[in-house]
């Protein structure tokens, strides 16, 4: 019915396009984040199932013997760890910005800041909280993650495959881990931009809401 339609009207809002786009981000950062946790450099990540493939069969180190596929191994698993609670922060914080906009989204479906008008000032202020926290957050990313690609086993694993004539294992940061740290500077510009949307329809909904007394 009437209020069926009401509630679909606030899919075609500038604020609902703007969630909309920072679901698509955070879902972005989410599985950029998992490649980088589950790429140890190169075709041997450990998580993937051509890497086990390649573990169970011996084919990852097919150009190794001895004492170098073991070490080759070894390298790959430190070197794993190191990055697994970097990029398992990463996904958590993009899980929980995937969250934060679909509740948004549904509030704004239901109409609450209609019969709650402060509440568009409450989202106001976490969109502003989560935007300047993003800032820390992805210098903090970068950080770590060049301080694992500086680290001594990150080094040797490199030029241990090097030495076998093996590319991909380079100390650097990779496309998805870089993608992350852009992807996330576009939703920290995102959550501004809502921002002033709730604070402009804040205005909006209070001027709306003002008219019958001053009829």
């Amino acid at each position: 019915g009437s209020l069926e339609r009401r509630r679909c009207l606030y899919l075609h809002t500038g604020r609902a396009w703007c969630q909309m786009v920072e679901v698509l981000l955070a879902a972005l950062i989410l599985v950029c984040s998992s490649v980088s946790c589950g790429s140890a450099g190169g075709y041997t990540g450990l998580p993937a199932l051509g890497g086990i493939y390649y573990y169970q069969y011996g084919g990852a180190y097919s150009g190794f013997s001895g004492a170098d596929g073991e070490r080759a191994q070894q390298l790959d698993q430190r070197f794993y760890l190191l990055k697994l609670p970097i990029a398992r922060a990463a996904m958590a914080v993009g899980g929980c910005l995937l969250v934060f906009p679909c509740v948004l989204i549904l509030v704004g479906v239901l109409r609450v800041p209609w019969h709650f008008p402060a509440w568009l000032l409450i989202e106001c202020t976490l969109y502003i909280v989560i935007a300047v926290g993003t800032v820390p957050a992805l210098y903090y990313f970068l950080h770590s993650l060049l301080s694992v690609y500086s680290s001594s086993v990150c080094k040797e694993r490199e030029q241990l495959y090097r030495s076998k004539g093996y590319q991909g294992f380079w100390c650097s940061l990779h496309g998805a881990e870089i993608a992350a740290g852009l992807l996330g500077c576009l939703a920290a510009l995102a959550y501004l931009l809502s921002a002033g949307l709730a604070v402009r329809d804040y205005r909006t909904v209070h001027e709306q809401k003002q008219k019958p007394l001053q009829l």
